[in-house]
C-alpha cells in the first residue's frame, strides 16, 4: 500500500513540477522522464483486468468482430485494428488485452506531455484535466478515451484559426463523437440550424428505422452496445450531481469573466449538449463531460490581468493530489482492486 501510494505521489508531483517549469527547461526534461517512468511502473503494478470496462472489452461486449466491411465500418473499427494488429504477433488472447492496454497508456501519456507543452494554457487548467481524466483515459477507456484526446486537440487547435483535420477519424473510435463533430462546421451561415435539425433528424431515424435496424447484421453489435449501457447503467448518486454543479459553476464563472467569448458556436453547442445529455440522465453526461471541459479549459479566453493571483492559483492545484487519487479508484471500481491495492 506504501509503496502504491508513494507512486501517485510521485507522478502527481512530477506532472505538478513539470507544469510549474519553464518549457523544454533541464527541470521541465527531468520531471517529464520521473513523469514518465514512475507512471509506467504504476502501470505495470495494477493489473489490467482490475479496472471497471475490462470484461466488458475482454468478452467482446462493446467492440466486436466485423460481419462484413459495412459492419467494420458502422462498429467503430479503431479498437478491433488494434486487436486485430497485436493478434499477429501475440497468440494469447490476454497477453493482447495487455498489450493494448500499454499501448493505450503510451497514447494517453503522449496527450498529457503535449498538454503540458502549451504555453498559452495557464498551468491550473492543465492541472484540473490531468487530475481528473488520466486515469480514465489510460487506464480504462480504449475506444473513447483517444476519441476525447483527438477532440481536445481539435479544440485547441481550431480555437486557434488552425485546422486540425484529424479529428475526422473520431467516430472510427467511439460514434458519439459525431455529435460533436458537427463543431467542425461552426463557421457556416446555418450552423445554429443544422445544430438543431441534425440531432433531432438522427433521433427520429433511429426511432422509426430501429425494427428495420435490428435485422441487419451491421447494426447488431450498435444495438448491443445500446442494450448493454442501458441494462447497466450504474446508480445516478450525489457524485454525478456534485459534477454537473461544479460543470455549471465553470460556465457561470466564465461568463462572469468573459462574456461574450462565451458565445463562441463551439462552446454553445457542447454547453447545449452536455446540458440536454444531463436531463436526459446524469451518467450520460458524465461520459459527454470530456467534450465540455476540455471546451471550457482549453478555449482561448483573455488571460486575467493580475498575475500574482494566478501564479497562487496555480501552485495551489498541489491540493487536487486526494483528487487525483480518488480517480484511480474510480477508474478501478472494482473488490479486487481495492484489496490489492490497499494491502
Amino acid at each position: 500500500m506504501i509503496l502504491n501510494f508513494l507512486l501517485l505521489l510521485l507522478i502527481f508531483g512530477s506532472y505538478y513540477f513539470a507544469a510549474l517549469s519553464a518549457l523544454k527547461s533541464r527541470n521541465w526534461t527531468i520531471f517529464i522522464g520521473c513523469f514518465i517512468l514512475f507512471s509506467a511502473f504504476l502501470r505495470q503494478q495494477i493489473d489490467v483486468n482490475l479496472n471497471s470496462d475490462y470484461y466488458f472489452y475482454y468478452d467482446f461486449k462493446i467492440f466486436h468482430k466485423p460481419s462484413s466491411f459495412l459492419s467494420f465500418l458502422l462498429n467503430e473499427p479503431y479498437l478491433y485494428s488494434v486487436y486485430v494488429f497485436f493478434t499477429l504477433f501475440i497468440d494469447s488472447k490476454k497477453e493482447v488485452f495487455l498489450a493494448m492496454y500499454w499501448f493505450n497508456f503510451v497514447i494517453n501519456s503522449l496527450f498529457f506531455i503535449w498538454l503540458l507543452c502549451l504555453i498559452d494554457l495557464e498551468m491550473w487548467k492543465k492541472m484540473l484535466l490531468f487530475v481528473i481524466h488520466y486515469f480514465l483515459f489510460g487506464f480504462v477507456l480504449l475506444r473513447n478515451g483517444p476519441a476525447y484526446m483527438l477532440f481536445a486537440m481539435y479544440l485547441y487547435y481550431t480555437c486557434r484559426d488552425k485546422k486540425f483535420n484529424w479529428v475526422l477519424l473520431t467516430p472510427l473510435m467511439h460514434i458519439s463523437s459525431l455529435i460533436v463533430l458537427l463543431t467542425y462546421f461552426h463557421k457556416w451561415r446555418q450552423y445554429f440550424k443544422i445544430l438543431f435539425i441534425i440531432p433531432l433528424l438522427i433521433v427520429a431515424t433511429f426511432i422509426l428505422f430501429q425494427p428495420f435496424l435490428a435485422k441487419i447484421a451491421a447494426f447488431d453489435s450498435i444495438l448491443s452496445k445500446i442494450d448493454i449501457y442501458s441494462q447497466g447503467m450504474p446508480v445516478i448518486g450525489f457524485l454525478h450531481i456534485l459534477f454537473f454543479l461544479f460543470i455549471s459553476f465553470l460556465v457561470f464563472m466564465g461568463f462572469i469573466f468573459y462574456k461574450s467569448k462565451m458565445l463562441h458556436p463551439i462552446l454553445i453547442t457542447t454547453m447545449l449538449f452536455y446540458g440536454v445529455t444531463f436531463f436526459i440522465n446524469p451518467i450520460v453526461a458524465y461520459r459527454f463531460s470530456p467534450y465540455i471541459l476540455f471546451a471550457l479549459l482549453l478555449f482561448p479566453f483573455d488571460k486575467l490581468r493580475n498575475e500574482k493571483k494566478i501564479t497562487t492559483f496555480n501552485k495551489l492545484t498541489i491540493l487536487l493530489f486526494p483528487l487525483f487519487v480518488y480517480s484511480l479508484f474510480n477508474a478501478h471500481r472494482t473488490e479486487s482492486f481495492r484489496n490489492i491495492f490497499l494491502k
